[in-house]
C-alpha cells in the first residue's frame, strides 16, 4: 500500500533530508501519486517545498525540468510510487541521496503525533494505524505531551477526526447525546467498515459495561442510527417491571430490528435508563424544543410495534403521560364505586398520582397534572368524611372555621377538577368525583346557612365571630398602632380564592399572620358590595358607596384609593402618583380597593388565582413593603362559581338574593335581623350554590353559602412578625391536602425517575405512602401517638448528655420529640413538606432544623437521622440501639 502523504509528513521528512544534506534540492518521496493540499509547504527560514505527484517517470521528468523556475530557497518534492530501482541514472543522479525515500509508516506515525515511541498494542492494529496516516490533518495531530502514543489517545484522534467523536463523547450518555445530531450519524456510517469495525470494538472494550455500548454502537451502525436514543427510550419503557411480561414480545422485535439481536433485560435497562436521563437533562435545560422530535419518533416506534399501550411506563414520553393520568382517573372512579371507603384503599390512586406528578413532561402539562393533583385530593376528602364524618358545627363560628380550614381548600380543588379533562373517561371520573364533593358541601352549606339565619334572626353576639363591620376598630385600629398598614381589599374575594394568592406568595417570601385567638369574619347581609364593603370601611353598618368609604378614611385622615385611582394616566409607572406618594407617606393607614375578583364574576376568566392574576395586586404588595408597610388583606364577601346553575327568576333583588315574598324554597334560608341592610331588613338567599335569579354568569354572591359569606382575613409581611394578637401560619393546608399520613395501603412498589416539578411546581406534591397500614386507621383526623420508645430514648442518658453538650447549635427536646413522632408516623421517612408542617416551619428552613437534630441524634457518628433530596430518613432501630434501648 502507497502511504498517503501529508503536509506534515513532506515537512518532516525533508527537514531530515537538509539536516543531512543542506544541498539538495530535490527529494523524491515513495507515496501515494496524489496531492489534496496547496503546492507550496512552508519550511522555516522563508524557505519552501513545492510538492509535486508524479505518476509516471515521464512525469517526473517534467517536474524537474521545470527545476529552474522556482527559487533557489525552495525544494521540489516528488511523491511517486515507483522504486529507485525504475528510475533511470539521470534521475537518480537529481534526487537526494539518488534514490527513493521511503515514507516509514512508523516514522509517519511518530512525525504526526510528534511522539517519539508508539504502544505495542497500537502497532499490531493495522487498520488503525492506515487509517490514522491515511487521515491525518495536513498539520498533524494534536502532540503527545507525554512522548508516548497510547491506543487510547491515537484511536480518540481518530473517533474525532472520522467521525467528530472527541474524548468527553465516549461513554454511554455522552454517545447518545452525539447520535442526536444526524450529521454525526452520517459520517460513523461513511467510515470503512473495518475501520468501523475496529473502533466499534474498542469502544465496546473501554466501557464499564461493554455490551450496552455494543448495541447502541450496532444501532447507530445500522438505518435506525439516527432513532438510537427513541428506541432507548421505548427500551426503557418496555423494561419496567410493570410492563416487563407484556413488553417482550414487542421489545424482542425491536432489539432485533436495530441491534440485530435480542438483550439481556439489564442491557436494555441501561440503554433506557441513559436514554431517560439524556432526554430529562435535556428538558431541564431547553425544553421539548431539544427533544420533541425524539419523543415523537419514540412514540412513533412503539406504535410500530403495536405496544403504544404499554407506554405509561415511560417517564418521558407524552403518550405515557396521558395514560398515566387515564389511570388515576380509573382509580378515582374505582373508587366511588366503593360502597364504603376507607384510608386503607387509597393506595392504588396514591400510586397512580406518584406516576402522574414524577413524569418528566408534568411541566409542559401543568394546569392537566394540577388537575389531576386536585382529583386525588378532592377523593382524599370524601374518603375522610365517609370514614369519619365530622361532627355537625354547634354554631356558626365553628361553621365559619370549617369553612376556613378545610372547605375552602375542597373550593379551590374542586374549581379546577370542574374544567375536566380530555380523556373523556378521565372527564367521566371527574364529574363523577365533583357530583359526589358537591353532595357534601351542599350539607356544609345547609348547616351553615341555617346558623347563619338563626344567628342573625336572634342578633348573636358570638365573640367567637368578627362582623365585617368590626374589622376596623377590632384589628385595624389596634394594628395601627403598632405598624403602618396598607389595607387591601380585594372585592369579591372567597376564602377559596384567597388560599390560593396566600398559597403564592408564600413561594414569593411572603409570610401569612392569622388572627389569634381565631376569629372568622363574616360579611353584611345580603352578601353584596354596596353593604359589605362600605360597612368594612366605615366600621358601622352602612348600605353605601365609594364615595362613602372615601369619606370615612378621610375624616380619620387616611388615604383609600379605588379601582380607577390605583393606576397611572401615563406610561411607565404600575401605580399612580398619588398612591405611591401615600403609601410612602405618613399616614398610619393607606386602603385600596382592588376589583379584578368581582370583575372575573361579570367577564369570565380562568383561574388558577395567583399574585400575578390579581391587578397591581404585586405591585401594591411592593410599594407596601418598601414603606415599611404591613399588609392587611381582606374582603366584603366571597363568591360561587357558575357550576350548571338553574334559574329561578326573581328581579326583586340580586342574582344570589331576593326580598320578594314568594315562600322560601328548600335550597333557600330567611334571613332577617339587624344585619340584613336591604330589603327593609329580610331578604331570602339560596344556601345551594347551583341557584341563581339572575342571568348566567361566570360566578355571583349575594347568598347565604359559606362561600360568600365568610371572609378571608389575612396579615402579609415579608418576615415573621412577632405582634400581640398574630400569629404566624406556615402551613395552612389541611392534611388531606398534603399527602396521606398513616393508614394507607401502599401501592406495589414501581421504577420512578426523579421528580423535577418540586421545582418549584405549586399545589403538587408526592404523597409518602406509609406501611403495613391498618384497616380502620384515619389520616388526618387525629394524631396518633407514637409508640413509648420516643420518650424513653429522649430520656436515656446517651440522649440527655448530648443535649447538653449540644444546646447552642441542635435541636431542643420538644421540638426533637415532635420531629421524630412525625417521621415515625410516616413509617422512618417524610417529605420535607412533612416536615415543615410538623415544625411549623418554612419548607426553605427543614435543611437546617435537620442539621440542629443530627448534632443530638447522630451519635458517635453513626447516619440515625438523614436527608436526601426530598425526603427527611429516621433509622429507629439504630437510634434506639445508640440510645441503649434496644
Amino acid at each position: 500500500m502507497s502511504l498517503l502523504a501529508t503536509p506534515a509528513l513532506v515537512r518532516s521528512k525533508v527537514v531530515d533530508v537538509l539536516k543531512a544534506d543542506s544541498t539538495a534540492r530535490v527529494v523524491a518521496l515513495l507515496a501515494s501519486p496524489s496531492w489534496s493540499h496547496d503546492e507550496r509547504v512552508e519550511l522555516s527560514g522563508g524557505r519552501g517545498i513545492v510538492v509535486r505527484p508524479c505518476v509516471s517517470t515521464l512525469a517526473i521528468r517534467d517536474a524537474l525540468d521545470q527545476l529552474e523556475e522556482l527559487p533557489e530557497s525552495d525544494l521540489l518534492v516528488l511523491l511517486t510510487d515507483q522504486e529507485s530501482a525504475e528510475l533511470g541514472d539521470s534521475i537518480r543522479a537529481r534526487i537526494a541521496g539518488q534514490r527513493v525515500l521511503p515514507l516509514d509508516r512508523w516514522y509517519q506515525l511518530t512525525s504526526l503525533f510528534r511522539c517519539r515511541e508508539i504502544a505495542p498494542e497500537l502497532t499490531r492494529m493495522t487498520w488503525a494505524v492506515d487509517a490514522l496516516l491515511k487521515y491525518a490533518p495536513s498539520e498533524g495531530y494534536e502532540p503527545v505531551r507525554s512522548g508516548y502514543l497510547d491506543k487510547e489517545t491515537a484511536l480518540s484522534e481518530l473517533c474525532h477526526r472520522l467521525a467528530g467523536l472527541g474524548r468527553a463523547d465516549l461513554d454511554l450518555a455522552a454517545l447518545l447525546q452525539w447520535t442526536l445530531d444526524p450529521a454525526h450519524i452520517d459520517r460513523w456510517r461513511a467510515v470503512e467498515k473495518p475501520v468501523r469495525a475496529g473502533l466499534s470494538e474498542w469502544l465496546v472494550g473501554r466501557s464499564r459495561d461493554g455490551r450496552v455500548i455494543d448495541a447502541v454502537v450496532r444501532c447507530m451502525s445500522g438505518e435506525h442510527g439516527e432513532d438510537t436514543v427513541a428506541v432507548g427510550l421505548v427500551l426503557s419503557a418496555l423494561t419496567q417491571p410493570r410492563v416487563l411480561n407484556d413488553g417482550k414480545v414487542p421489545r424482542t422485535m425491536l432489539e432485533t430490528r436495530t441491534a440485530g439481536g435480542a438483550l439481556a433485560d439489564e442491557v436494555a435497562r441501561e440503554w433506557g435508563k441513559a436514554a431517560d436521563a439524556l432526554v430529562q437533562r435535556r428538558l431541564t435545560a431547553g425544553g421539548r424544543a431539544g427533544v420533541g422530535k425524539v419523543t415523537h419518533q419514540a412514540e412513533e416506534i412503539l406504535a410500530e410495534q403495536n405496544a403504544t399501550g404499554l407506554a405509561y411506563a415511560s417517564v418521558i414520553l407524552e403518550v405515557g403521560l396521558g395514560q398515566r393520568i387515564g389511570r388515576l382517573g380509573a382509580e378515582i372512579a374505582r373508587l366511588l364505586r366503593k360502597r364504603s371507603l376507607s384510608p386503607a384503599h387509597l393506595g392504588p390512586m396514591e400510586g397512580a398520582l406518584g406516576d402522574v406528578l414524577s413524569h418528566a413532561l408534568v411541566g409542559d402539562h401543568a394546569e392537566r397534572c394540577r388537575r389531576a393533583a386536585m382529583a386525588a385530593r378532592l377523593v382524599r376528602w370524601v374518603v375522610l368524611q365517609r370514614s369519619a364524618p365530622p361532627k355537625l358545627a354547634p354554631d356558626l363560628a365553628e361553621a365559619a372555621r370549617r369553612q376556613q380550614s378545610g372547605d375552602a381548600w375542597v373550593d379551590v380543588a374542586r374549581a379546577r377538577v370542574w374544567e375536566g379533562d380530555v380523556d373523556q373517561t378521565v372527564a367521566d371520573a371527574y364529574a363523577a368525583l365533583c357530583e359526589v364533593v358537591d353532595g357534601i358541601r351542599a350539607e356544609h352549606e345547609e348547616r351553615f346557612a341555617r346558623l347563619l339565619a338563626d344567628h342573625v334572626r336572634t342578633g348573636s353576639t358570638l365573640t367567637d365571630l368578627l362582623p365585617v363591620e368590626d374589622v376596623l376598630t377590632d384589628v385595624l385600629l389596634p394594628l395601627a398602632e403598632q405598624q403602618r398598614v396598607l389595607l387591601l381589599v380585594l372585592d369579591g374575594l372567597s376564602t377559596g380564592v384567597a388560599r390560593e394568592l396566600v398559597e403564592d406568595l408564600s413561594t414569593r417570601g411572603w409570610s401569612e399572620h392569622t388572627l389569634t385567638p381565631e376569629r372568622p369574619v363574616i360579611s353584611v347581609l345580603p352578601s353584596i358590595t354596596r353593604v359589605s364593603r362600605t360597612s368594612l370601611l366605615t366600621g358601622r353598618l352602612i348600605d353605601g358607596s365609594a364615595a362613602t368609604e372615601r369619606a370615612a378614611f378621610g375624616e380619620r385622615g387616611w388615604p383609600l384609593f379605588h379601582k380607577s385611582n390605583l393606576t397611572a394616566a401615563k406610561a411607565g409607572s404600575a401605580l399612580s402618583t398619588e398612591v405611591r406618594e401615600a403609601i410612602s407617606g405618613t399616614a398610619k393607614v393607606v386602603g385600596a380597593v382592588v376589583n379584578t375578583v368581582d370583575d372575573t364574576l361579570d367577564k369570565g376568566g380562568r383561574t388558577p388565582w395567583t399574585a400575578d392574576s390579581v391587578d397591581r395586586f404585586v405591585e401594591l404588595l411592593t410599594a407596601g413593603h418598601d414603606a415599611d408597610r404591613v399588609v392587611l388583606l381582606v374582603s366584603d364577601h366571597g363568591h360561587v362559581h357558575e357550576r350548571g346553575s338553574r334559574l329561578e327568576s326573581d328581579s326583586s333583588g340580586g342574582a344570589r338574593f331576593r326580598t320578594s315574598t314568594r315562600p322560601v324554597e328548600v335550597d333557600e334560608v330567611e334571613l332577617a335581623g339587624s344585619r340584613v341592610l336591604l330589603g327593609g331588613g329580610r331578604v331570602v338567599a339560596p344556601w345551594n350554590e347551583k341557584l341563581r335569579y339572575a342571568k348566567q354568569r361566570n360566578g355571583y354572591h349575594g347568598g347565604a353559602s359559606a362561600q360568600e359569606v365568610v371572609i378571608p382575613l389575612a396579615l402579609l409581611a415579608r418576615t415573621g412578625l412577632d405582634l400581640p394578637g398574630w400569629r404566624v401560619r406556615h402551613h395552612p393546608q389541611p392534611d388531606w391536602w398534603v399527602g396521606t399520613a398513616t393508614g394507607v395501603e401502599a401501592a406495589p412498589a414501581v421504577e420512578r425517575a426523579p421528580s423535577k416539578r418540586k421545582n418549584g411546581r405549586r399545589g403538587a406534591s408526592v404523597p409518602t405512602p406509609a406501611s403495613a397500614p391498618a384497616e380502620d386507621a384515619l389520616f388526618g383526623a387525629e394524631e396518633v401517638a407514637a409508640e413509648n420508645w420516643i420518650t424513653r430514648v429522649l430520656a436515656s442518658g446517651a440522649v440527655t448528655a448530648q443535649l447538653q453538650r449540644v444546646r447552642r447549635g441542635g435541636m431542643p427536646a420538644d421540638r426533637l420529640e415532635v420531629l421524630l413522632r412525625a417521621l415515625d408516623d410516616h413509617g422512618g421517612a417524610a417529605t420535607r413538606a412533612v416536615v415543615a408542617r410538623a415544625l411549623d416551619i418554612p419548607e426553605g428552613r427543614v435543611a437546617n432544623q435537620v442539621a440542629a437534630a443530627q448534632r443530638v441524634v447522630n451519635l458517635d457518628g453513626y447516619e440515625v437521622l438523614t436527608i436526601e433530596g426530598d425526603t427527611v430518613r429516621l433509622n429507629a432501630a439504630l437510634l434506639r440501639t445508640q440510645a441503649g434501648e434496644a
